[in-house]
């Protein structure tokens, strides 16, 4: 086993300074660290190029440490490469303000994008997520049941106008028809919708926001909760005039309690709102992104990718499953993936000396302590000792495949997250990364000051008609798009 130094991020939704978890565990963990006055978003724990973690005994990349190493000839995909990647990267997440409204390609689908555009789409991998809540954490996650949408659709004109009449008149129909709302004729119903609203002119979309923000102070809410109101007020004030505002109208609104655990797929539309949480996400930094963001938006990329299905938020939820015997003080979380699985370690404090093993696991993982302090060691298989850290807040330790870890001290309540996978890692050393280019400033709109209490319509806002088609039909041929005859995953 190995302590490792991490990557932190300082993307502009993060919380600022002390107030973020991230920030707050980083430093516990990273002694030369000081905590500045600026947003601490994200910790990477793992492999991936863009934040790779690092032994702190050499210095060396994780990467390269597991491609050299004895124990990491283990794992399958050690071709005597320079870097050997885990398939997975763990964060620790504190979000203030709406991220991106996003989705994330299928494998698939990303080796056509990263051939296509390299620049956008820098690693030929899926990005699966899992979110475990460790404040309230609150997230839009996947197109609502059938029946909210059209009730919000009843109840908010501005929407259907969004949508176009004419399509959510042909959902409607289906459901009243009788048709499931994961039949292909309602998910290519929903596809059509959503193709419009990405579609919508800067002046039509002030004045349907306008419309929008009427009703809601005139008391109208369909589907919504209250709580989810307030979000669309804070999504106007962070975004003003974009039209993701519009996103929890036809997108879940989940809201976490500490110890609870979503997970969503490729071609999930998804944004984090607020919070702080365990993220596990497959090894990739591919994004598409939708909405509420300054950065580019492949619009045809965007439409081809959703799966488009509509679903209660409780599909997204994944239990905890307590581990029995030795392991009592570990719970898992197993999603429907091959990416990663989440252990979540608890060992109440001690006078006498326990011990309390991990799970021996034949593939590589790595733990965060964010709580308690106490004696880890490595044993060998007649149980003797070979290694021995002592670990507390804020330290990342990497576990080789097949070796066998416990606690033997603790002197204070622990509490640990460890990810692990039995998958290959993707071949990052192949990763084609090419320069970004500045971002094009956005379309100059017409001034229309138009407000009331609770909403203002900037008379400048920036909104940009995005439509950024392919260049040619055979390009078009290299993305896989919806297509009705496929099943819900787009497996045709």
């Amino acid at each position: 086993m190995e302590r490792l130094d991490c990557h932190c991020n300082n993307y502009q939704w993060g919380k600022t300074g002390a107030e973020s978890e991230v920030a707050r565990l980083f430093a516990a963990g990273h002694p030369d660290f000081t905590i500045e006055k600026k947003p601490y978003s994200e910790l990477w724990m793992g492999t991936h190029p863009d934040g790779p973690a690092r032994v702190r005994a050499s210095a060396r990349k994780l990467s390269t440490h597991i491609a050299t190493s004895e124990s990491g000839r283990k794992l399958s995909n050690n071709n005597r490469r320079d870097n050997v990647h885990l398939p997975f990267i763990m964060k620790v997440m504190s979000i203030d303000r709406t991220l991106s409204i996003q989705v994330h390609p299928t494998k698939d689908q990303a080796v056509r994008l990263h051939a296509r555009d390299p620049v956008n789409y820098p690693d030929e991998h899926h990005k699966p997520e899992l979110a475990y809540a460790l404040t309230q954490f609150e997230l839009l996650c996947g197109f609502r049941p059938a029946q909210e949408l059209l009730d919000n659709l009843e109840a908010f004109p501005p929407l259907r106008n969004l949508f176009g009449t004419g399509n959510c008149d042909k959902l409607r129909n289906l459901i009243h028809a009788g048709f499931e709302q994961t039949h292909l004729k309602c998910r290519t119903a929903l596809a059509e919708m959503f193709k419009k609203m990405m579609d919508v002119e800067a002046d039509e979309l002030r004045e349907l926001l306008f419309a929008l923000f009427t009703l809601l102070d005139e008391g109208v809410r369909g589907a919504l909760r209250e709580d989810t109101v307030a979000v669309i007020r804070k999504m106007a004030d962070d975004f003003k005039g974009d039209v993701g505002i519009f996103s929890p109208l036809y997108l879940n609104h989940m809201v976490l309690m500490p110890g609870e655990c979503c997970y969503y797929a490729a071609e999930e539309l998804h944004a984090y709102l607020s919070g702080e949480c365990v993220e596990c996400v497959g090894c990739s930094n591919n994004t598409i992104r939708a909405a509420c963001t300054p950065k580019y938006i492949d619009r045809e990329a965007l439409i081809d990718c959703l799966n488009y299905r509509m679903t209660p938020p409780e599909y997204y939820l994944v239990p905890s499953i307590p581990l029995a015997g030795p392991h009592a003080h570990v719970d898992e979380y197993a999603p429907d993936c091959k990416d990663f699985q989440l252990h979540r370690i608890r060992i109440q404090a001690s006078s006498a000396q326990q011990v309390k093993p991990f799970p021996v696991l034949d593939c590589a993982s790595i733990t965060v302590f964010v709580a308690g302090s106490g004696v880890l060691v490595e044993v060998d298989e007649n149980d003797q000792e070979v290694k021995r850290q002592h670990v507390t807040r804020g330290d990342i330790i990497y576990i080789p495949p097949g070796n066998s870890v416990q606690v033997i001290e603790c002197s204070s309540d622990l509490e640990a997250y460890r990810t692990f996978s039995y998958e290959d890692g993707p071949d990052h050393d192949s990763r084609t990364v090419v320069q970004r280019q500045p971002v094009m400033a956005p379309m100059p709109v017409k001034k229309m000051p138009v407000q009331t209490a609770a909403y203002t319509v900037p008379s400048q806002t920036p909104i940009t008609k995005v439509k950024f088609g392919l260049e040619t039909e055979e390009k078009k041929k290299e993305l896989p798009r919806f297509n009705p005859a496929c099943d819900m995953d787009g497996v045709c």
